[in-house]
């Protein structure tokens, strides 16, 4: 092997590592944080090692004598109803749009779904006021709606954010189907409804098993929305109990990061078994159409 590339070898394997000390770093500061009291987390100069780590802080989030372990399961049942309920939405009606999308003569159907997509431009923050209105004074006056502060509440503005996304990445993948395989599904006597079942579905499973997971994370992961559509333990989720534990003098930063690795432990999990899946999904979708 020559010097030269040897040298693009050794720049090569130097800027990895650099990547995976910017990617992994927090996350380990963070676990580590979680098994350290307070006085070591906020001892100078920082230790990267703990000789003694404790498991009190998972104790103290779970802790049902103060009401903390009460609001933790509360917020972690709530994630999992919102964060299941918009997967279910989102891959339901996007798919069937999707297919209609791809498949079906519409007039200005690629306008449709530019403006769908478009939704995703526009950041969370800038439709909060408009959101706020409509719930607070339009729904209750005109229709007799109360959905401030409910889980339908969340999953009607999760799904709203994430529909687009799914419809744009699945209609990458049923255009990249071959429409002979339906037209023969059609012969052999299937409705167009059965040979979306039978014949597409099964072939674009990767597509939305990687819409499904991240309808799913990016459900589970706001903060914003949760936080100024919530007040109560009804509705609010992981990422606004995380933001509870934090007193307006006294911040438990131990307690904020055990509760932030629990949190974090389904996205993860998900990314660890199924992160192959999300890729292949995302990249063939995105490519194609």
């Amino acid at each position: 092997m020559s010097g030269k590339k040897r040298t693009v070898r050794l720049l090569t394997w130097l800027g990895v590592a650099a990547v995976l000390v910017w990617t992994f770093a927090p996350l380990y500061w963070l676990l580590l944080s979680s098994l350290s009291t307070r006085v070591q987390l906020l001892s100078t100069p920082l230790r990267w090692v703990r000789l003694h780590p404790t498991l009190q802080n998972y104790r103290m989030i779970m802790d049902m004598s103060n009401g903390t372990g009460e609001r933790f399961i509360y917020a972690f049942r709530n994630t999992l109803i919102i964060g299941l309920s918009v997967t279910v939405i989102c891959v339901l009606l996007g798919s069937l749009a999707a297919y209609a999308v791809a498949r079906l003569k519409v007039p200005g159907k690629n306008g449709i779904v530019l403006v769908t997509l478009a939704t995703r431009m526009l950041p969370t923050i800038a439709l909060v006021i408009p959101f706020y209105v409509i719930e607070v004074a339009v729904l209750p006056r005109f229709f007799g709606l109360n959905l401030f502060d409910t889980k339908t509440n969340l999953i009607v503005l999760y799904s709203s954010f994430i529909l687009g996304l799914v419809v744009w990445i699945m209609r990458g993948y049923f255009a990249s189907i071959p429409r002979e395989l339906e037209e023969a599904a059609r012969i052999d006597g299937c409705s167009p409804l059965q040979a979306f079942y039978h014949v597409v579905v099964p072939l674009a499973m990767p597509g939305l098993v990687a819409t499904a997971l991240l309808s799913f994370l990016m459900a589970v992961d706001d903060f914003i929305l949760a936080l100024l559509f919530t007040r109560t333990e009804n509705a609010f989720t992981m990422p606004y109990f995380i933001y509870t534990l934090g007193g307006q003098f006294l911040h438990e930063y131990n307690q904020v990061a055990a509760a932030g690795v629990v949190a974090s432990l389904p996205p993860v999990l998900l990314a660890l078994f199924l992160g192959r899946k999300i890729v292949s999904g995302l990249t063939s979708g995105g490519v194609k159409g």
